[in-house]
């Protein structure tokens, strides 16, 4: 059996969809599986020990140039064409993957149904429409889809996935480990803004934690702005953090396998952590615990509210313009941590 799977974006997403690999090779143990990405996001799916193929889509590029398309939106079309699948999972449900999509070779071509779907032009890509629950969580539902499509209906619990790391990465796991315990990863940043807590209830829970179980720190920075965050932190505890950026993905999975607690917003990190067995706490505001939080009771989250009233089943729609951000930034730390006490380490 040969699949492609249409997942071009965003991190956080691709990440999300990675049991769908080990549901198909479970499935079909000798089976090809290849995967459409955005080419920025393209170590993360080469990582992946069971993904044959990556194929690069580079829309943000051409949108940009457009003699650069003008070469290679025929270059990709061949190489699309390329292969022949015995089934295409277009996950992503917008125009871009319908573009992929219809391109693709396949006997059968799998999306969401009319109702589920994010833009209508990926419905008329697929024949084959599987209506998702809103009530699951975001695996389970692209899970839903493939499951759905070979009528299965039993649960599927998702394994741990190891990413390939190089010996560039391995090398420099081994100069960023410690020997102090408990191990806590912060990774509190995130794309938007209105996903982050302020810099004082930060600080709180670092104190907090100091004072509880004096752990050793390893804050993530994945830009300038998130490093200056990370400095800040680091100066309340010195002796016992370190700022740790430039993590390529399989690098930075490898360091949360070792830790004993990831404290996360809702972004790539937090998906990240959701592949290993590492316990996770979590902060929502304009997105919902209940869908994006990682599955497992090793994994909890702590849901902040509106101070203006506004409900939403997935995301809020003020996540981008909300100009307070008041359903994270008014958290309290210790509201947060309390969340922490099942958990164990």
């Amino acid at each position: 059996m040969k699949f492609l799977i249409v997942k071009t974006s965003s991190i956080g997403d691709i990440i999300q969809t990675f049991p769908v690999i080990a549901y198909l090779k479970k499935r079909y143990p000798t089976a090809q599986i290849d995967w459409v990405v955005e080419d920025e996001y393209l170590g993360v799916v080469q990582a992946h020990p069971d993904v044959f193929q990556v194929i690069t889509f580079h829309s943000r590029h051409w949108r940009k140039n457009g003699s650069s398309a003008f070469r290679e939106i025929p270059r990709f079309i061949r190489r699309i064409k390329r292969e022949r699948y015995d089934v295409v999972f277009d996950l992503q449900g917008n125009t871009k993957s319908a573009f992929i999509t219809l391109l693709a070779k396949a006997l059968e071509k799998v999306g969401f149904s009319w109702k589920s779907v994010s833009e209508f032009p990926s419905f008329f890509a697929t024949n084959r429409h599987i209506e998702i629950d809103p009530q699951l969580q975001i695996q389970q539902r692209y899970l839903q889809v493939v499951q759905s499509f070979f009528s299965d209906l039993e649960p599927f619990i998702p394994p741990e996935v190891i990413l390939k790391l190089s010996e560039e990465d391995k090398n420099r796991l081994a100069s960023l480990r410690v020997t102090h315990r408990p191990c806590i990863m912060i990774a509190s940043g995130s794309r938007w803004s209105n996903k982050q807590l302020s810099q004082k209830t930060l600080e709180d829970m670092i104190l907090t934690l100091v004072q509880q179980q004096n752990p050793y720190f390893y804050f993530i920075s994945g830009s300038a702005e998130e490093t200056i965050v990370a400095q800040k932190l680091q100066a309340l505890v010195p002796h016992h953090s370190q700022v740790v950026t430039a993590l390529s993905f399989p690098l930075w999975q490898a360091l949360m396998r070792e830790m004993d607690l990831v404290i996360a917003a809702d972004s790539a990190a937090l998906a990240l952590c959701g592949t290993t067995s590492t316990p996770s706490l979590s902060f929502f505001g304009p997105s919902l615990a209940r869908v994006y939080q990682p599955l497992g009771k090793q994994h909890r989250g702590w849901q902040g509210s509106c101070p203006y009233g506004l409900s939403f089943d997935t995301r809020c729609p003020r996540l981008r313009t909300c100009k307070t951000g008041a359903c994270l930034k008014q958290a309290n730390a210790q509201e947060i941590l309390r969340e922490r006490s099942s958990i164990k380490f």
